[in-house]
């Protein structure tokens, strides 16, 4: 009953309310665009997005909640973000949709933080706040016959994997907002980088697909920026318990 009481003294505020508002649009365009991307064989910029989402998420503590980085911490952002720009660069094009995916899930991260409540209960908020908007998506979709359900195209028990894909998506965004309520957006941002990384791996492990020297150099480029913003960390950590023993 206390999640019900928090999330009603949510609802009855207005900037709260608002800002949930924000987070359900860019997340529900996040999803979107990353589903787009995916079933009109744009994967690379799915991919690329979430390189650049890390990046985009450092540079926002920065602005937003004036989160220092050290020297260290700098170069590592910026050997990021120039791992990031060479596939991009190898391309040829400009990688808008990446960008936008990008960005949209930090700016999502960054309102999370600035509202510090609990992640399911502002989770399911905003869930409840885009459902209108989704459920008419899903009706126009039915009747013009490009749904899943209504021309056959999911049937039997495989209906199940639409209510199973809201639980796979929904509890990893909890859990997430749980932890950028005491988390920095920096911090947040290098450990971002594990989701893509992981998703590189097992498409070039299992699923055999090529490795093109444009992204085994990103893929370098990341992982030093990683390591570099770790020591840097430990450096930090190091001098505020010197300082702390010379205090006492």
């Amino acid at each position: 009953f206390g999640k019900w009481e928090t999330a009603k003294a949510a609802l009855k505020n207005r900037a709260v309310t608002l800002r949930l508002l924000g987070c359900g649009m860019l997340i529900s365009f996040n999803w979107g665009a990353f589903i787009w991307c995916v079933v009109n064989g744009r994967v690379l910029d799915c991919s690329l997005a979430y390189y650049i989402n890390p990046i985009i998420a450092i540079l926002v503590g920065f602005a937003a909640f004036n989160e220092k980085l050290t020297a260290l911490q700098w170069c590592s952002v910026a050997m990021a973000a120039v791992g990031v720009a060479i596939p991009a660069l190898a391309g040829g094009q400009f990688p808008l949709l990446a960008i936008l995916i990008g960005s949209s899930f930090a700016f999502y991260g960054a309102l999370k933080k600035k509202i510090g409540l609990p992640g399911d209960v502002t989770s399911f908020i905003e869930t409840l706040l885009v459902s209108p908007a989704a459920l008419a998506v899903i009706a126009y979709m039915e009747k013009t016959g490009t749904g899943a359900v209504l021309n056959g195209t999911l049937k039997g028990w495989s209906l199940l994997l639409l209510p199973a894909a809201g639980l796979v998506t929904y509890l990893p965004l909890v859990l997430y907002s749980h932890g950028m309520r005491g988390t920095s957006m920096s911090l947040s941002g290098i450990l971002m980088y594990i989701n893509p990384t992981m998703q590189f791996l097992i498409s070039v492990l299992f699923f055999k697909e090529e490795l093109s020297l444009p992204w085994a150099i990103t893929f370098c480029f990341i992982w030093a920026a990683l390591i570099l913003f770790v020591k840097s960390g430990r450096a930090v950590s190091r001098c505020v318990q010197e300082l702390e023993v010379g205090g006492a």
